[in-house]
């Protein structure tokens, strides 16, 4: 290979470089919303691969297989998961102002993550069936228990009033999840993200105004 060749050469694997890493986001993405619509097992290959506008084979070269490709999805919601939550927990703010931010870090991520949504409810209601739905339950546990400890922070320094914070964090994990699943409906008990949004906020107005002392 010439001196002249040797950029082309590199421009050629830096652009099928990109066009690989497209593909593979195309397809974590399709996979995502497919999650957010029916339960692991339902999913198949060539539904990804037709939701991402990419032939099946391109899913067993990126990904191997469908689990290895539904596990990918998962890891990357759960990373998102834990930054956006991680955050909110370390902010170096008022324990009351961090109680609320928790709960506004968690309803976007629901609301922008509605798989999240989805992939609890199927695996809360028949339990964990493979090692990635058993690690969403155990991230998502310890996630429930950081913020226990959020809502222990808060009452211990006096800023609400004095309530049980596992069964509070129960509570408040449960009412999300539970809004945030009426987007997900097809049916008149259907909530558009927006109206969720607002719903949200002003029912976190009420809570606070009940929990402070």
């Amino acid at each position: 290979m010439t001196d002249a060749q040797k950029p082309v050469a590199g421009d050629a694997a830096a652009r099928g470089s990109r066009r690989k890493e497209r593909t593979r986001v195309l397809l974590l993405d399709a996979a995502e919303l497919l999650l957010s619509q029916r339960a692991p097992e339902e999913i198949r290959v060539e539904d990804v691969a037709a939701q991402a506008g990419v032939s099946a084979a391109s899913v067993y070269v990126h990904f191997g297989t469908k689990d290895t490709l539904l596990a990918a999805v998962t890891e990357r919601v759960l990373a998102v998961a834990t930054d956006a939550l991680r955050s909110a927990y370390t902010a170096e703010v008022p324990p009351l102002e961090r109680f609320a931010g928790v709960g506004t870090a968690y309803m976007q991520l629901l609301l922008e993550h509605p798989a999240v949504v989805k992939y609890l409810t199927v695996t809360g209601e028949r339990g964990p069936r493979t090692p990635v739905e058993a690690e969403v339950v155990a991230r998502f546990s310890l996630l429930r228990r950081e913020f226990e400890e959020s809502i222990r922070d808060a009452v211990e320094a006096s800023a609400i009033r004095r309530v049980d914070p596992e069964l509070m964090s129960y509570v408040l994990f449960g009412a999300w999840n539970g809004i945030a699943a009426l987007a997900l409906r097809r049916d008149d008990l259907m909530l558009s993200p927006e109206r969720i949004e607002r719903a949200v906020s002003e029912a976190g107005v009420a809570l606070l105004d009940g929990l402070i002392n």
